[in-house]
């Protein structure tokens, strides 16, 4: 550890000296002539002090000499591997404090030399790693400097992330696949109970949602509103088909046809309001979330499709009507996810059709959603 009183040789040098954020220069110097102190201290150890004059040492009274200690000690294990790799190499520690915008900021050097009188400098500013080159020649000495980021830039990266980690107004959206039925359904007096081919009835929707966090910077419940576009695909099975006759929508079997697609198709727009929890992870990503709500909406679309063979060519029918089909939605979602991917339910309240004009169901769609 003897040579730990060579690296306080640079400490007052580096003192006031700071390097620029960016910057990548060569400079070629040779080293002026200096006057040298030594002041024991207790246990035979000592300070070696290197100034340009002996005058400037009254300069040396804004140096607090235990705050420089308090920082050596810091990296003692540093700096004794450094010494050990160095053979009988002199190794300096320098000392760089200096303002920033967040802060003071402590520079911690350790040059040591090789055999083929080229330095390294590893030198540690908070985050960022700066590379010195410093190659000697007989009568010249020549410092290669690569610095790369600065703390500034480090400290508004930082300020952005925290932004909108816990940004209390955020905009996303969201688009919703899954499967499609009627629930609650029963059958007319004299009619045929409706049927379903589950996985080829699907349900789509597009969601553009706000949400707007409640309480503190750390609360995790959210409120969210929008409006969302819905799509109904209702698959009918075993040969039926969706009719109105006048008195009303009824479901009937579409003898003599041998029906090979029959389906009834809904759009609606619908605004929903919910409440969630969302859990983040320390880079401000939602990890988890679960919540749930209403939405009310309008039917603005609804037609019938089927396809059937006829005289050795396939026939395509399709019928624009609103099939006494309730108009106003409304139910209740919802959602339970983690990252940009939920499953999602949404169940309708009311009615698919007008009372008394068709039969009784309430739709339910299930599926995943993702957030984009």
């Amino acid at each position: 550890m003897k040579r730990l009183f060579a690296p306080l040789t640079a400490i007052i040098m580096a003192a006031g000296i700071a390097l620029p954020s960016r910057a990548e220069t060569k400079v070629n110097f040779t080293p002026p002539v200096q006057d040298t102190l030594i002041v024991k201290l207790k246990n035979d150890a000592r300070v070696l002090v290197v100034v340009k004059d002996l005058k400037d040492v009254k300069s040396l009274k804004s140096q607090s000499i235990d705050s420089i200690i308090t920082i050596l000690e810091k990296h003692v294990d540093q700096i004794e591997r450094a010494g050990q790799s160095a053979a009988n190499n002199p190794v300096t520690v320098t000392i760089d404090r200096q303002q920033s915008q967040t802060g003071e900021d402590v520079n911690i050097t350790i040059t040591q030399a090789n055999s083929d009188k080229k330095q390294i400098i590893n030198k540690e500013i908070k985050n960022v790693r700066v590379g010195v080159d410093i190659e000697e020649e007989e009568d010249k000495t020549t410092i290669g400097v690569k610095i790369g980021k600065d703390t500034t830039m480090i400290a508004e990266k930082k300020e952005k992330k925290e932004k909108e980690r816990y940004s209390k107004n955020s905009h996303d959206i969201q688009l919703d696949y899954g499967a499609d039925r009627w629930v609650n359904t029963s059958t007319p007096e004299g009619g045929v109970g409706v049927k379903f081919r589950p996985i080829a009835s699907r349900y789509f929707s597009i969601n553009n949602k706000w949400h707007h966090r409640l309480g503190g910077k750390g609360s995790p419940a959210r409120v969210s509103y929008g409006f969302s576009f819905e799509f109904h695909n209702y698959m009918f099975d075993d040969n039926q088909m969706l009719v109105d006759d006048g008195d009303g929508a009824r479901i009937i079997t579409a003898e003599p046809l041998n029906l090979e697609k029959s389906k009834l198709a809904t759009t609606t727009f619908s605004i929903p309001l919910e409440l969630s929890f969302n859990v983040k992870n320390k880079d401000g990503n939602t990890a988890f979330r679960i919540g749930g709500g209403g939405y009310l909406g309008y039917m603005i679309g609804s037609k019938t499709k089927v396809v059937y063979p006829e005289g050795g060519d396939t026939k395509t029918v399709k019928v624009k009507d609103d099939f006494h089909l309730t108009d106003v939605q409304y139910g209740v979602s919802g959602f339970i996810g983690v990252r940009s991917m939920d499953i999602f339910a949404k169940y309708n309240l009311n009615d698919m059709f007008e009372s008394g004009f068709g039969p009784s169901g309430n739709a339910l769609a299930v599926g995943i959603r993702w957030n984009l």
